[in-house]
């Protein structure tokens, strides 16, 4: 019985260092996101936000295959990383 409970909080454990790994590299990769739409933009790109946006209904609109559900959740994703673009680009005009 010892044993087991050893081996469920080595699981548990691994599970919590796993997770926080996730964890880091979605950070990683939203700074990375926002840092290139901060320079997109300075570039005077087109409106990358609006491009993303219309391309992930367009292709939503396209197929029965998607969820709503599944759209839903990604445009929240997206949105999300686009703040954080907003903020990065705020904050660094701020002395």
């Amino acid at each position: 019985m010892r044993q087991l409970v050893i081996d469920i909080l080595l699981k548990l454990a691994k599970m919590d260092v796993d997770a926080k790994e996730l964890t880091a590299q979605i950070e990683a990769q939203s700074l990375l996101v926002a840092a290139l739409l901060v320079q997109a933009k300075q570039d005077n790109s087109l409106t990358i936000t609006e491009t993303v946006q219309d391309a992930i209904v367009t292709a939503s609109r396209s197929s029965a295959e998607f969820m709503q559900s599944d759209v839903d959740l990604l445009l929240t994703h997206i949105n999300r990383l686009l703040a954080v673009a907003s903020y990065v680009e705020v904050k660094g005009r701020t002395p």
